[in-house]
């Protein structure tokens, strides 16, 4: 190899450099894929813009059925307002002749309503939903001064939107709220009252088990359905998972879209169910007093769930004088066929006539226990709540087994201790007797401490 001089190596670069792109060639291609970049660019604009347009004149047209929607809410509500039947029997439209019969109903009860001065007919629309040619909405309607509504529901026809009978597969989208005490599964209509079931139950269920003593308890589940004729119940097989119906099946009230009578349930299915729980399935044996305590337990959590007075003046004042927690001794501590006795147990006292609390509720059960241990023609049971020990007292209760009148309601109203007239622990119930004819007696009926219990002396 010769040694190469440096002129030879600057010639080998320009023959290298020669043979590369021509430069005018290279400016050409680049304005060409300048001109592409800006086509392309071009027509993703126009492109955007055609489907922009599209978009917007889609919800051009949504608004235009929303519009027409509400305007035929409106009309509905102005023909009930004014009185004009043909007017609200025109927006009307099914193939069901009972439905139409229904809404005509429901017109000449508006028409009813209209006679006092309590009802605002605002047609305002508080929601609007619409899926195709379906139409939902939420009607405001005040009564009394207070904010109700109904859910509507409408069809688009050729002529406009009809009112139609209800679509509960339009219910709004499946939703749930979940914790790891509570779970909650609803349609969207519902969403306020699973916010109040949200807010309600887990305080319920901490302070029953409060109460109780619980252990570990699973999680509760609860399905709002739209469907007229679920009942508040447990599910077959299924003891923690409930079904509630909607309450926007009807007109609800919105402050109050939970109704007194639908919590009132929910709290007692909540408050057996605890109490079955505890009480690991206890299932007290008729007549014995454990058939009433197991009842009135559960009757003292769901009055303390719903915040509706419930007649349990025993359960009461045993918590009030001795703990929340002797309920959940007393569960535990109960036995199919126990007496009261066990109550003096669960608090911790010698004997039931060391008690301080309210006898009323029970003395008139055991009152009502003899009306129907009698109906039944059950001497044994009927007999062991005397005693008969006293032979005037046995004599009594033959006679009034024999010749008790049917139909008679007893009711304690007042119940003072003391003792008899040997010194023996006694109760005097003071008690309202209330005849089939309507009338009404009071008598007094006096138990007695005898082997643990109370029974009847007199």
């Amino acid at each position: 190899m010769g040694i190469r001089l440096d002129w030879e190596i600057e010639s080998e670069r320009e023959r290298l450099q020669s043979v590369g792109e021509d430069p005018e060639a290279a400016k050409r291609r680049r304005r060409a894929l300048r001109r592409i970049i800006l086509f392309t660019v071009l027509l993703v604009i126009i492109g955007a813009s055609i489907v922009g347009l599209v978009m917007l004149r889609l919800q051009q047209v949504d608004e235009i059925f929303r519009q027409n929607l509400l305007d035929t809410v409106e009309n509905e509500v102005a023909a009930v307002r004014i009185g004009d039947r043909s007017g609200f029997t025109n927006i009307q439209r099914s193939d069901s002749e009972s439905w139409l019969q229904s809404q005509q109903q429901l017109y000449d009860d508006y028409q009813a309503l209209k006679q006092q001065p309590n009802l605002v007919l605002s047609g305002r629309v508080l929601d609007t939903q619409i899926d195709g040619p379906r139409g939902r909405v939420l009607v405001e309607e005040i009564i009394n001064g207070a904010q109700y509504a109904r859910v509507w529901f409408y069809w688009r026809f050729d002529d406009g939107w009809r009112h139609v009978p209800p679509d509960y597969t339009f219910w709004g989208d499946e939703r749930m709220l979940e914790n790891d005490q509570l779970a909650i599964r609803y349609w969207s209509v519902d969403e306020p009252f699973a916010q109040e079931l949200a807010a309600s139950l887990p305080a319920w269920l901490n302070a029953g088990c409060q109460a109780l003593n619980c252990a570990q308890i699973p999680q509760l589940v609860v399905n709002i359905l739209p469907d007229e004729s679920v009942q508040p119940g447990w599910l077959p097989d299924e003891p923690w998972h409930m079904r509630i119906a909607s309450p926007f099946l009807q007109p609800v009230r919105m402050d109050a879209i939970w109704q007194p009578e639908n919590r009132l349930a929910v709290a007692g299915l909540l408050a057996e169910q605890l109490t079955t729980t505890v009480s690991n399935g206890l299932e007290p044996i008729y007549p014995a007093d454990a058939y009433y305590l197991r009842q009135v337990i559960a009757s003292w959590l769901t009055k303390r769930f719903s915040g509706v007075e419930i007649n349990t003046y025993s359960i009461d004042t045993l918590t009030a004088r001795y703990g929340d927690d002797v309920v959940g001794r007393l569960l535990a501590q109960m036995t199919p066929e126990a007496n009261v006795a066990v109550m003096a147990q669960a608090a911790g006292v010698p004997s039931i006539a060391d008690l301080e609390i309210d006898w009323r509720d029970f003395l008139t059960w055991r009152l009502t226990l003899e009306q129907e241990l009698i109906a039944a023609r059950d001497d044994t049971h009927f007999l062991a709540l005397y005693d008969l020990n006293d032979i005037a007292v046995r004599d009594a209760a033959f006679s009034r087994f024999e010749e008790a009148a049917r139909g008679t309601r007893l009711l304690v109203s007042d119940v003072t201790r003391g003792v008899d007239e040997v010194g023996n622990p006694a109760l005097f119930a003071r008690t309202i007797v209330l005849g089939t004819d309507g009338s009404t007696r009071e008598e007094q009926v006096v138990f007695r401490l005898v082997d643990g219990t109370w029974k009847r002396a007199s």
